[in-house]
């Protein structure tokens, strides 16, 4: 991969939207010896900044600013998970590294980073049955070709599925802002939620797996057709209880309305289809993880609405859109009240889900 900086040339078709970023991200193709042609601010994700490069060799790359809160060490795990699973015949999207060798760039705006690009689509739902299918069979087809990768991750990031943790760290954000504007509105969601919390036996003692760490539906590529072909953002690997993994697919396929909205509801149909795409392939599931996927289900929801809602009064992690909300604290309340909701449908319907 290469061009010739010194050779004059067209200005690339530039995305007029975030226009200061684009052109820093321009800029640092240079670490790559690359000139882009277009460049593309994706919308896609919460946390990391992306652009499509289309790249003057006519080839495609996906180019992103890291958030301050990932380290650059992730980057070992996710080339050395990425080289295993592409090993076993399992689409990925790869690093591509800079022209100095390193599987990234720092400067002083951040960390960036260069992806092999899947040609897909992205979908914020599922739009029916055989969809949810094909994503529960795409994230077994994941989970079976890490079984045997016993790599210890470089990254030290402590588990993103600690509903304890996650509990007092609403309870301090609570305490700590007591003059904020939504500071009520917060205390109704935690009480509630602490309420349905009481309701959930704990999970049972499971092996740690190699996962994910982030399979909500816009993390899955499939292709025209509607087949899962890869998993992506892979910022969130490593080892966890597998219901927790699951749990969280599930809350998110299973929400037909997204999180962006407060009208949820769960979905039976599409959670029965997803499980089985899952359990069809996933051999190496035991009882206990296949047992209690209903309830890491709700525990992961409701693990979600107290960050949702620790975020509105402490207003620093998770994106907003500044179209549709005034501030980030109103979008994470909106987000707080639909998964709140999504639990208390989820709930309802327990009992029929077996």
């Amino acid at each position: 991969m290469h061009s010739d900086r010194s050779a004059p040339g067209p200005m690339p078709n530039i995305d007029s939207s975030h226009l200061s970023e684009t052109a820093a991200a321009e800029e640092v193709l240079g670490a790559w010896g690359l000139r882009a042609a277009s460049l593309e601010y994706m919308d896609h994700g919460l946390i990391n900044r992306t652009w499509r490069v289309r790249g003057e060799n006519g080839a495609s790359y996906a180019l992103q600013c890291l958030s301050p809160i990932l380290g650059p060490e992730i980057h070992q795990d996710i080339e050395a998970v990425t080289a295993h699973i592409a090993a076993r015949g399992v689409a990925t999207p790869r690093l591509v590294p800079a022209s100095s060798g390193s599987l990234y760039v720092e400067r002083d705006d951040g960390i960036w980073r260069m992806l092999t690009w899947l040609e897909g689509e992205f979908h914020n739902r599922l739009e029916n049955t055989g969809q949810a299918v094909r994503a529960g069979a795409l994230l077994a087809r994941f989970h079976m070709a890490l079984v045997d990768f016993a790599r210890p991750f470089a990254s030290k990031r402590r588990p993103i599925h600690e509903p304890d943790r996650r509990i007092r760290d609403l309870e301090q954000a609570i305490v700590s802002h007591r003059g904020h504007p939504l500071q009520a509105e917060a205390g109704k969601l935690q009480r509630r939620t602490l309420e349905l919390l009481a309701q959930l036996p704990p999970l049972p003692e499971t092996p740690l797996r190699v996962v994910h760490g982030d399979p909500k539906i816009n993390n899955m590529l499939f292709s025209p057709e509607g087949e899962g072909l890869a998993m992506v953002d892979l910022d969130s690997l490593g080892r966890l209880s597998l219901p927790y993994e699951l749990g969280d697919a599930l809350r998110s396929w299973c929400n037909p309305a997204g999180e962006n909205s407060e009208e949820t509801g769960f979905s039976v149909e599409l959670f029965e289809a997803a499980r089985s795409g899952y359990l069809d392939v996933a051999t190496f599931i035991t009882d206990d993880e296949r047992s209690c996927l209903v309830d890491a289900t709700l525990w992961i929801t409701l693990e979600l609405t107290t960050r949702f809602t620790a975020d509105i009064l402490n207003d620093r992690y998770f994106g907003w859109d500044p179209e549709r909300f005034a501030s980030r604290a109103e979008h994470n309340l909106v987000r707080a009240r639909g998964q709140l909701r999504l639990a208390e449908s989820l709930l309802a319907v327990r009992p029929t889900l077996g």
